[in-house]
Formats: C-alpha cells, sequence, structure tokens
C-alpha cells in the first residue's frame, strides 16, 4: 500500500478561524441587506395590519417609532343643532403625523385631542412595497398596480364621490367606499397621489370635478391608473370631502423637503424610477389606443 498518497489530518486552527470570520461576516452582510430591502418591507407590511381606527397614538409609536412630521389640520364634520335640530357642519382640530418608512413608502395618522387614531393611511413609493390591502368585506388591492377599476365605482348619487385637483404642480385623486355594516361602518378612500409611485395625472379630467363630469372619461382614467394610496377612516360623523382629494396621502410640501440622496445610490434609483415611470407611461397609451 506504499502507493496511497498520504493525507494530512490536523486542524489546521488558522484556516478554519480565517472560515469561521468570512462566514460570519457574510452573514452580518446578508442580514444588514435583508432588514434594509424586502425583510423591512415585511415588517412594515405587518405592523400596519396591526393598526386599526381609535387606536392610541402610542400603539402606533410602538410599531413605528416616533414620527417625522407632526401638524395640526383643520377638518369638518357633521354636527346636529340642538337649538332647531338641524344638521350643520363645524370645524374639528386634529394632529397629523407622518412616519418615511425607508425609502418605500409614507404613513399618515389623523389622531383626535385624546391622541386617538381617527383614520391613517399609507401611500406606496417604491416598485419593491407593494403591499395588498382589504377594502371593505369583498375586495383587495395591490398598491401600487391595482388599478382603480378593480373596485366598484362610487354611486353618483353618494355624499363623497370621486374628487381630483390638477394644479400648475400639484395633482391627485381619490374616490370613498362604504360598505355599511359588514365593513364595519368604515370608509375606505383608494387613490391616487402625488407623493407616491406610480401617480398617473388625472389631466383629461381637468381642473376639478366642477369642470367635467363626463362619465366616460372618468372611467377611462380609473381603467388606467394605479392605485398607490388608502385611507383607512372610522365610522364617525367626519367631512372628509373638506380634505380630499390631497388627504388620502401624505402633504407635498412637507415630505419633499427630505434631503435628496448623493452618490450612486441615488443616481441609481434614480435611473430606476425614470425607467419604471417610462415603462408606465408606454402601457398606459397602449391601453389608451385600445
Amino acid at each position: 500500500m506504499q502507493w496511497l498518497p498520504i493525507v494530512d489530518t490536523k486542524l489546521n486552527v488558522w484556516t478554519t478561524a480565517a472560515m469561521i470570520v468570512a462566514s460570519v461576516g457574510l452573514y452580518n452582510i446578508t442580514r444588514g441587506w435583508w432588514r434594509n430591502t424586502l425583510g423591512k418591507r415585511g415588517v412594515f407590511v405587518r405592523n400596519f395590519r396591526k393598526l386599526a381606527p381609535h387606536v392610541r397614538h402610542e400603539y402606533v409609536k410602538g410599531l413605528f417609532g416616533e414620527p417625522a412630521w407632526q401638524y395640526k389640520r383643520i377638518l369638518q364634520e357633521h354636527t346636529i343643532d340642538l337649538d332647531v335640530g338641524d344638521s350643520e357642519l363645524a370645524d374639528r382640530e386634529m394632529t397629523v403625523r407622518t412616519w418615511p418608512l425607508g425609502r418605500m413608502a409614507y404613513l399618515t395618522t389623523w389622531c383626535t385631542d385624546d391622541d386617538e387614531v381617527e383614520m391613517y393611511g399609507i401611500t406606496t413609493r417604491s416598485s419593491i412595497f407593494r403591499p395588498v390591502v382589504r377594502i371593505g368585506p369583498d375586495h383587495v388591492v395591490r398598491l401600487g398596480k391595482s388599478r382603480l377599476s378593480s373596485l366598484p365605482a362610487p354611486l353618483a348619487n353618494a355624499e363623497i364621490t370621486a374628487l381630483w385637483a390638477v394644479g400648475a404642480q400639484r395633482y391627485s385623486y381619490s374616490e370613498s367606499h362604504y360598505f355599511g355594516s359588514p365593513g364595519g361602518y368604515r370608509t375606505w378612500v383608494v387613490g391616487v397621489s402625488d407623493v407616491g409611485m406610480p401617480a398617473m395625472t388625472p389631466v383629461r379630467l381637468r381642473a376639478n370635478p366642477d369642470e367635467c363630469d363626463d362619465p366616460a372619461e372618468i372611467e377611462r382614467y380609473r381603467a388606467q391608473a394605479r392605485i398607490n394610496s388608502v385611507l383607512i377612516v372610522g365610522g364617525g360623523a367626519l367631512h372628509l370631502d373638506s380634505i380630499l382629494p390631497f388627504g388620502v396621502g401624505p402633504e407635498f410640501g412637507r415630505v419633499m423637503l427630505i434631503e435628496p440622496e448623493y452618490g450612486l445610490r441615488a443616481r441609481l434609483i434614480k435611473i430606476g424610477w425614470r425607467i419604471i415611470a417610462t415603462t408606465s407611461r408606454v402601457r398606459d397609451s397602449r391601453d389608451l389606443r385600445k
């Protein structure tokens, strides 16, 4: 048996130590990448599904941390004049808070004086953040992907129908859906915020509903535009059209003030956004020609 090679079975301590260190380093890099991308997305989605109208602000802060923005906002609600018994509108002040969920989305809450969440919403701004959100008892939408036409058209005789606004720099579209007792007397406002992504401008609908009431144009826009924002409202007497359509997403004038990123990463992200926006416009133009 002299022809058999000699095998050294001694443990090389330095080689083993180097392999362990390299493995730990690779694990930490992979874990950090996961937590900052797809893993963080899963955490945001799970925490968002734990929210509900009338929860405490401290509960929301325990899930998402401190908000980046906090300010007061006046909206209206329905009240009864006890002297004459007539219904009227009264001003109500609420605290609005907004969280930037990484580079993926914005979370917004509207709280009462007792810091009770009266309504909350989420707006996606990334192609990798497309959570599934239940709308009422029988419908679901995927933010950034589902079109407005995937939901029933708003009733023309309802108090809140489709609302939109197109200005020189800003635009937004919203429509409300209410399902009564099966939906827990909640209202779901879905729409397109110019802060979110993708965001199709309702140019053909003109500046506001008073200037365009053509059902064909509204239906054409609903068939093309993708939902990027959802606002969930608890059962109450809020007059939502006092904050809509822009209230479906975060306030543009505040979130736009975040210092933009620099360097290669920022350039790659900007290129990716341009590619997605161009692809979306091409696809929408094809659907329009059909």
